[in-house]
């Protein structure tokens, strides 16, 4: 499968608080070292081939910790103000999609012999990269192991598609359909979401069950991006698999896999949609 994914591990120092979605300030630095990606900018209804993470602090060796995100979660008794946040210390974030773009990405960000200076609105943003490593056989091992249940982690805010009609508004349900539909997409190699490849999917994805409690595992959060407060889906999804099939549980592990390495949802590149599924 032509699918990749890697975690970058990058020393990160900020003039001052920031407030933006650190999805952009990826982003910005992954597209300053790959100019040619602009060219992916501005194609409404069309997948992204390319996934990056926002910032998150370092777990263990290269695994996601807390995330380095300004963000409030959104209340209906009260409004919380989305604080900034200090940007001083090491993060990972990942990068992941389709092979031969993400290889080139990361060939880039390799030959980085020293640190790189960005301006994220009035901060000066420095980033040193510490280590890159391709995570996509950890993947794929783990999810050859999950067989009648998993979680999927939403790591950061996801913008969920509505694959029974065309609209913007967001959604915020935890139905695998809607979920896992652009994971579904790149696994077969289409980077629209039209109503052929929705039906086809039924078979696959309809075999995740999304248990009653993930409606309290989820949540919505607010965040700024390009200075805008929006409301994403965050939290966790608890599905039950219905294993009868072993080709079509082979197709499932695999769509969970893709999700890991190449996100969620819409606006993947911008630093929305990241995923980790656990058994």
């Amino acid at each position: 499968m032509n699918i990749k994914g890697y975690r970058v591990i990058v020393e990160v120092e900020s003039s001052q608080p920031v407030v933006e979605f650190t999805g952009r300030l990826v982003k910005s630095f992954v597209f300053a070292l790959n100019p040619h990606l602009e060219l992916m900018k501005g194609f409404e209804g069309i997948l992204s081939p390319l996934h990056v993470s926002p910032l998150f602090k370092v777990k263990l060796d290269h695994d996601f910790g807390e995330p380095a995100y300004p963000f409030a979660v959104v209340s209906k008794k009260e409004e919380r103000e989305i604080e900034p946040l200090n940007l001083n210390g090491e993060f990972v974030f990942h990068v992941g999609g389709d092979e031969s773009t993400v290889n080139n990405v990361v060939d880039k960000i390799g030959k980085i012999n020293g640190p790189i200076f960005l301006r994220i609105h009035d901060a000066l943003v420095k980033y040193k990269v510490e280590k890159i490593v391709d995570v996509t056989e950890e993947v794929f091992g783990k999810v050859y192991q999950i067989t009648d249940k998993v979680k999927v982690y939403l790591k950061s805010p996801a913008q969920i598609f509505n694959p029974y009609a065309s609209t913007k508004l967001p959604k915020f349900t935890p139905s695998a359909i809607e979920v896992l539909i652009a994971p579904y997409a790149i696994l077969n190699r289409n980077y629209t979401i039209t109503e052929s490849l929705v039906v086809s999917s039924f078979p696959i994805i309809g075999k995740l069950v999304e248990t009653w409690y993930s409606i309290k595992t989820l949540r919505p959060i607010a965040i700024f991006f390009k200075g805008k407060k929006q409301v994403n889906l965050a939290g966790s999804i608890t599905y039950l698999i219905q294993n009868e099939n072993a080709k079509e549980l082979e197709m499932v592990q695999k769509t969970l896999a893709v999700a890991e390495l190449a996100g969620i949802g819409r606006s993947r590149q911008n630093g929305f949609g990241t995923t980790v599924v656990v058994k």
